[in-house]
């Protein structure tokens, strides 16, 4: 009375590993899961390496009915194939929740995924953030997309952006169709520079660094395609997407992450800069009154506000707003209408 899940790997039946076939092969029934990943392989191929029959498992059967699942992991030993890694998909971890509260012993193969087989891109896994997905044009906008490149970017770290998929109907998003929905945001620069990957793990996978323009023109072939946008590079890491993944030199060459802040800083400075050479002085002396002062100390309160507001919604604006309100309390102090220690 078990439930076994048992990763396949990154791309066929030719990725199960030996303790993989051992647990399959001991279980009384054995069932495939490949609705969340395209693999190069069937049931009846699996079951020919395996040595058993294997089953195919609908996303029906492992979602809205694993009730069925569990009921069966009750009275037998339960095995389930997985594409890639066995728990890198969240309704294989919501499976052994359920199997574990009704005291069901759960067992674990784990195997290669996404996750880790990006990592021949030559990006090192430790600088990756949150992996993020572009949804086909029917299930969505590409706001989160978007919004995680941001975020990554800010913490100058990796993005892997997984593209998605409908294997029943054998529809994939391909690097092209998913760097064409990011740019019809107007929000994403197709000079950033992004890995397209095609087929990792497989004889024929490609690795391609290049600018979202010049990729999104590329023909990648067979699904399943993934994209990085990298963050910050290390100089190995330079090194590794020209050899591994490609790149155009000139790319790397003196390339700067421009996160949120950077861009801040950027807008503004070049403001200041521009009203420090055109500003002209009015005629002194000048009449300020106790109400004039107040305004002041109200537009600085006002700032202080605004930060309080962008740093619940993690915005970077919030930081230009308490720079702006010290700015102010700089400006009386040293005008000698106030006083006060920082």
């Amino acid at each position: 009375m078990t439930l076994t899940l048992v990763s396949i790997g990154l791309n066929s039946h030719k990725d199960l590993s030996l303790r993989a076939i051992e647990a399959a092969r001991h279980a009384d029934t054995v069932y495939a899961e490949t609705y969340t990943m395209k693999l190069e392989t069937t049931p009846q191929q699996l079951g020919e390496t395996i040595g058993r029959p294997v089953h195919p498992l609908t996303r029906g059967l492992m979602e809205d009915e694993a009730d069925k699942l569990l009921r069966e992991a009750e009275n037998g030993d339960v095995a389930i194939l997985v594409g890639g890694d066995a728990l890198s998909a969240t309704t294989h971890i919501s499976l052994v929740i359920d199997a574990v509260r009704r005291g069901i012993p759960v067992k674990i193969v784990h195997g290669c995924s996404i996750i880790t087989a990006v990592a021949e891109t030559g990006l090192s896994l430790y600088k990756f953030g949150r992996t993020v997905t572009v949804p086909l044009p029917e299930k969505g906008p590409v706001d989160t997309v978007i919004r995680t490149l941001r975020d990554n970017r800010e913490q100058g770290l990796h993005t892997l952006i997984l593209l998605d998929l409908d294997e029943p109907r054998r529809r994939y998003l391909t690097v092209n169709k998913a760097i064409e929905r990011l740019e019809e945001t107007d929000e994403f620069n197709m000079d950033t520079l992004l890995v397209a990957v095609a087929r990792l793990g497989s004889e024929n996978q490609v690795i391609r660094a290049d600018t979202a323009m010049n990729l999104k023109a590329h023909d990648f072939g067979d699904a399943p395609h993934a994209i990085v946008a990298p963050g910050r590079l290390h100089f190995i890491e330079e090194e590794a997407l020209k050899v591994l993944a490609g790149c155009p030199p000139e790319l790397l060459t003196g390339r700067k992450v421009q996160g949120d802040v950077d861009r801040l800083i950027e807008k503004y400075s070049v403001g200041c800069r521009r009203v420090l050479g055109e500003l002209k002085p009015n005629p002194l002396p000048k009449t300020v009154n106790k109400a004039k002062v107040d305004e002041m100390l109200d537009h600085t309160n006002r700032y202080l506000n605004d930060a309080e507001y962008y740093r619940g919604e993690n915005n970077p604006v919030a930081l230009t707003s308490v720079a702006y309100a010290e700015g102010v309390l700089d400006a009386l102090k040293l005008l000698g209408l106030v006083e006060f220690e920082w």
